[in-house]
């Protein structure tokens, strides 16, 4: 069973999220964290498939996250979600660990395309964002 942990602050963005991912994996078990306490107690103690997490949360930021989790689960797939645009964060976010990044502004479609190509073991770099051709290079090897 497909198992995914979404991570925000904003319960509609939960909600949504949850309702995009239902439709498109009918079987999926989806946990939520509101905040960088519960989504590492979370990822610890049970596994997952894939964690989509917001950069900003209560009790310290994703990019924080997304260290420790990296520190302890390296292999863990984590798609940072942000209302930044591509060029403020993404290479950052990309360089701590994360296997892609996403704007909240960005269709239902994308999202799907984004947790597909990581599911699948491949980054997911926005088309927008031109300037990260080494990594989308990189996780085609």
């Amino acid at each position: 069973m497909l198992r995914i942990l979404i991570a925000d602050d904003h319960e509609f963005i939960r909600k949504g999220l949850k309702q995009i991912l239902t439709e498109e994996y009918p079987d999926v078990y989806i946990g939520e964290a509101d905040d960088k306490g519960t989504l590492l107690s979370m990822v610890f103690s049970e596994p997952w498939n894939l964690v989509i997490s917001d950069i900003s949360m209560p009790g310290g930021g994703g990019l924080e996250a997304l260290s420790i989790i990296k520190q302890q689960l390296p292999a863990m797939p984590v798609l940072v979600l942000s209302i930044y645009p591509e060029d403020q964060f993404a290479l950052r976010v990309l360089l701590a660990g994360a296997s892609g990044y996403l704007n909240k502004d960005a269709a239902p479609e994308t999202l799907l395309k984004a947790v597909k190509d990581i599911l699948a073991g491949i980054k997911y770099i926005a088309p927008a964002a031109k300037d990260f051709k080494q990594f989308r290079d990189d996780s085609k090897k």
